[in-house]
């Protein structure tokens, strides 16, 4: 699953982001996580973004992972509400 954000509003530009995904537990591992982050970076050229932002919490080390493997570059990281880190990565398209 992917979710493109064309817009973002306050809450998204402070801790969200553009994109979100998710690959179902059974099916981890196998190299559909970059897949799918692929396929959305590729349809995100086509609404002309031109940067993308994407969040995942840092003990979430397979997320991060695959961010840096499609061009994600760490810009920050904040302490969220439940106390976890979350780091805050961009891509230039």
């Amino acid at each position: 699953m992917i979710d493109i954000r064309h817009t973002l509003n306050q809450f998204l530009r402070e801790y969200g982001g553009n994109i979100g995904y998710s690959v179902r537990p059974s099916e981890r591992n196998k190299g559909y996580a970059a897949e799918i982050l692929k396929q959305g970076l590729e349809y995100c050229k086509t609404i002309h973004l031109k940067k993308v932002m994407l969040a995942c919490n840092k003990d979430n080390k397979a997320s991060s992972r695959t961010i840096e493997k499609c061009g994600g570059v760490l810009e920050r990281e904040f302490i969220y509400l439940d106390g976890k880190t979350v780091q805050v990565y961009g891509i230039d398209l």
